[in-house]
């Protein structure tokens, strides 16, 4: 009696034709797959995940124009008019424009530099920090109100750009390569070989990976820091609020502390921003949730501390070339190879419309912004 064995199928993958391909399905891939689909331009979306399930995950993000970099400044105003025409495409709001709080040692003086660049802000009184932001006990020092600052509402954005896509985007598909051709880009993945004239890797943590690999060096480097989510009490739980960003208590070695209405579930989310940057992605998790706590307990009596959930936010960020240590402020980062861009950069989500423009334009044949090229 003869017994057959079924071999492996020997097929080659199949070939498919795209006229840009970009990898990273996060919120600035899918802002400027969203820009090219309604130029009518051929695109295709690739993620090893789902979308918005790295770096872009969350429910809410600070939206701020408050920056020492003049570049940053005027991305933040363009973006927040973007933001708008995208609310007005969308049918719903992706913001809650309720303003931010900042809290800095010099208030006087940020005070007055902000006002000169042109944006509305003002001291606010206790009362109205309590009015603004129920669930914070007043602070000791000045407060600085960001008028026209919010609360964007992130995973309804993803969601949102990600349904405009359509079959366009590829989620749980990682790439596994990138093989420059005369003329187009070979893109590789598990199930088929997707030939583009251009390539744009908006990856996050993966974009230093793929670059390598074409020998390529993108100087990214990123941290892990967690957030923890609270409660806030039942009367609370539905009132609009402001965030903020405490700059001026450094107790924990901390670069500031920030907190936001999560925007979904009645919770609000505290966290510390670490004032260095741990390579391996660690740092002391148990510490850091120590200190979020006492923090919480110590000054947000709107939240009921005793139950939390803890949220892990991978941020990514230039190195220094001088040393090699993580930037502190806001830079973006283009690396051209042939047809391939790399882009790198951190705290993405805020300027995510202008990037989208500005990155679009670029893999159509424009020349890489002068604010993205390596400095």
């Amino acid at each position: 009696m003869s017994q057959s064995t079924a071999s492996p199928s020997t097929a080659p993958l199949p070939f498919e034709e795209t006229e840009i391909a970009i990898v990273g399905a996060g919120i600035v891939g899918l802002s400027v797959a969203h820009v090219l689909t309604r130029l009518g331009i051929s695109v295709r979306c690739f993620d090893a995940g789902a979308a918005g399930g790295a770096q872009s995950a969350g429910g809410s993000r600070i939206m701020r124009a408050a920056y020492n970099d003049p570049r940053m400044l005027w991305l933040a105003r363009k973006a927040s008019t973007g933001w708008a025409r995208w609310e007005e495409e969308a049918g719903r709001p992706l913001i809650e424009r309720t303003g931010s709080f900042l809290i800095v040692s010099e208030a006087e003086a940020e005070l007055k530099r902000l006002a000169g660049l042109d944006l509305k802000v003002r001291f606010v009184s206790p009362a109205e920090q309590e009015e603004l932001l129920p669930v914070h006990r007043p602070w000791s020092r000045p407060v600085i109100l960001e008028e026209e600052a919010g609360t964007i509402r992130a995973r309804d954005s993803i969601e949102w750009l990600a349904a405009t896509l359509g079959d366009a985007l590829h989620e749980h598909t990682p790439v596994l390569g990138l093989t420059q051709r005369a003329g187009h880009v070979l893109v590789s993945t598990r199930s088929a070989i997707y030939r583009a004239r251009r390539v744009l890797v908006a990856a996050g943590m993966q974009t230093p990976m793929l670059s390598g690999a074409m020998g390529v060096k993108v100087p990214q480097v990123y941290s892990v820091h967690q957030r923890l989510l609270f409660p806030m009490t039942s009367d609370l739980a539905a009132r609009p609020m402001v965030s903020f960003r405490d700059k001026s208590d450094h107790r924990h070695g901390v670069l500031y502390t920030y907190g936001l209405p999560a925007l979904h579930d009645g919770l609000f989310a505290v966290g510390l921003e670490p004032s260095d940057t741990d390579r391996s992605g660690g740092g002391h998790p148990d510490q850091v949730i120590e200190h979020t706590l006492a923090l919480a307990a110590e000054t947000l009596p709107g939240l009921d501390t005793s139950r939390f959930t803890i949220e892990s936010c991978v941020s990514t960020s230039l190195e220094h070339p001088d040393d090699g240590a993580p930037w502190e402020s806001e830079r973006l980062e283009v690396v051209r190879r042939g047809a391939v861009d790399f882009f790198a950069g951190g705290h993405l989500f805020k300027f995510a419309p202008a990037l989208g423009e500005m990155l679009a334009g670029m893999v159509l044949g424009e020349e890489v912004p002068a604010m993205l090229r390596p400095e």
